[in-house]
């Protein structure tokens, strides 16, 4: 019987051998974040399964053979799961997730496939008439679309603008390849539009500048659009 890749029986001088890492190594992965290995009932003692030597490796090669630190590592987990930063196909990635032990890794389930080109909606709920803001990011490493750190920050001021206004304004991201982008013509990211109205291009948008366009279209909804009683 084929074993369980998600179950913790390594102990970490173990597993150190398995990927020819010191044990000191997987302590500083676990340290910043980058796998939680299970604990043995009742002590302290760290325990790891296949699918963590699996993720250790990609670790380490993303280390060594691509020049990232363990801080960049972390960034591109919080916003993409790790399947996109290693570019698996949708067949691996969907039997490797359930296993995988990174604290707050952002998981796509195998239902929500992400390519290059496609739109990712994050709207929330929204009232009919909500002004609507489009950040459109992109920057293609790794065989997948990352944010730049432009973008993070667009996309932060965004929503939490979006916030003060409770279902009267909806925040939409768009990677640079997605037809979207096309229809708005947009060449560079970050590009903020705000009700089809591009309002920044190849660079960021002060909050007090969205803020003042943000109130401009709210303005000019009818007192019966954007808000409910």
């Amino acid at each position: 019987m084929e074993r369980d890749r998600g179950a913790p029986v390594y102990q970490i001088g173990v597993a150190a051998q398995q990927v020819g890492l010191s044990a000191r190594t997987l302590r500083i992965y676990e340290e910043e974040g980058l796998i939680r290995p299970a604990r043995k009932p009742g002590s302290d003692q760290r325990l790891y399964s296949d699918q963590d030597l699996v993720w250790v490796r990609c670790i380490s090669e993303l280390i060594h053979g691509h020049s990232l630190t363990t801080a960049g590592i972390r960034r591109l987990l919080d916003l993409i799961p790790c399947s996109e930063v290693k570019h698996c196909p949708e067949d691996i990635a969907s039997r490797c997730a359930p296993h995988l032990n990174i604290p707050d890794m952002a998981v796509r389930t195998p239902a929500q496939p992400r390519s290059e080109g496609e739109t990712v909606e994050e709207e929330g709920s929204a009232d009919e008439g909500a002004v609507e803001v489009k950040i459109f990011y992109g920057i293609k490493e790794f065989g997948a679309i990352f944010p730049c750190l432009k973008c993070i920050q667009a996309e932060r001021i965004a929503r939490r603008l979006a916030e003060r206004h409770p279902g009267r304004v909806v925040v939409r991201k768009h990677d640079i390849l997605s037809a979207e982008a096309d229809r708005h013509g947009v060449m560079m990211t970050p590009t903020v539009v705000v009700d089809g109205e591009v309002v920044a291009s190849g660079k960021g948008l002060s909050a007090n500048r969205l803020e003042q366009l943000l109130e401009r279209h709210l303005a000019q909804r009818p007192p019966d659009e954007g808000s409910r009683s």
